[in-house]
């Protein structure tokens, strides 16, 4: 085989498993983000078995280690790697205070805490992914430091195709530029609820965001990729005038409720549009009606032009 034939054939091995937005499916992701603060390492398995079998989803294992945790699920057209974030405890905390960075093999710099928060289970994510079917695609997803935790994941778990998108929430600062051009091999949709103050940290100079935008706005509204300007005007506003908010809208249920009633809402126009145009095509003539001749009768002549 030359070289030209096997970057032939490398290029037309097409990414398949790569999936679009979708609302239903941020509202799903949210779901199932919301499942990993279940304490399924104690003794709280089967209430998260339960839950996820609400979802249509069956629990494969969990991850747990020093305090570092996720969960994988799945059913017979997808599966979910869900992290979790920030709790009450302390040693979460300090993953999120970690600001100073590291840098991997690839050049690209992250968040020290970051990344030393998700080796720890690293090897045995990439073990439970591997015994996947390679057809199945896979959902990443987590919430405040899960939702870090699903983005440095995206870039670490191989082959990257079978990856079908990342859905963060809340998601702090991650990395600097290059751990951004990484991660445009998967499609990433990082969710921003109202004046969430998360997503604006850790302020340190070198960090950025990354992802496909999209901000819940007070109405409930969702807007891609709004004005930078405005976006965080609103965030100083709500700063001063209701500072409280900053960290209320933080919560991974207000995520989840706001999502879901998009996702509704959506679906509901959807159906409307779609019954006006049913209703229109019913009673539209065709563009050439067929004109129907008397027996015997003989066809009309065509105009002759002038």
């Amino acid at each position: 085989m030359t070289a030209t034939t096997q970057s032939l054939s490398e290029l037309v091995n097409v990414p398949v498993l790569r999936a679009a937005y979708s609302d239903r499916t941020a509202w799903l992701m949210a779901r199932c983000s919301q499942l990993a603060y279940v304490e399924f390492e104690t003794s709280q398995e089967p209430q998260l078995s339960g839950a996820l079998k609400e979802l249509g989803l069956d629990f494969v294992r969990g991850f747990s280690n020093n305090a570092t945790c996720a969960y994988l699920a799945r059913n017979d057209r997808f599966a979910v790697l869900a992290f979790r974030g920030t709790t009450s405890d302390f040693r979460t905390i300090l993953s999120d205070i970690k600001i100073r960075f590291y840098r991997d093999k690839s050049g690209a710099r992250t968040s020290t805490g970051f990344s030393e928060a998700y080796k720890l289970v690293q090897q045995g994510i990439a073990d439970a992914v591997d015994a996947l079917e390679p057809s199945l695609p896979l959902y990443i997803t987590g919430h405040s430091l899960g939702g870090a935790l699903a983005a440095i994941a995206s870039t670490r778990i191989l082959p990257s195709d079978r990856i079908a998108a990342c859905y963060t929430y809340g998601c702090p600062r991650v990395g600097d530029g290059e751990f951004t051009l990484q991660l445009w091999k998967v499609p990433v949709y990082r969710q921003v609820h109202r004046s969430d103050v998360v997503p604006h940290a850790p302020l340190a100079f070198g960090y950025r965001q990354a992802g496909d935008f999209r901000y819940i706005k007070r109405n409930g509204k969702m807007v891609q990729d709004p004005n930078t300007i405005a976006f965080l005007g609103s965030f100083l506003f709500s700063v001063v005038t209701d500072f409280k908010s900053i960290f209320l809208n933080h919560r991974i249920a207000g995520y989840v409720e706001d999502l879901q009633a998009w996702a509704l809402l959506r679906l509901k126009l959807d159906g409307e549009a779609q019954s006006a145009q049913a209703a229109a095509d019913s009673i539209t003539p065709p563009l050439n009606p067929v004109v129907v001749q008397a027996p015997g009768a003989q066809p009309a002549s065509p105009a002759n032009p002038d």
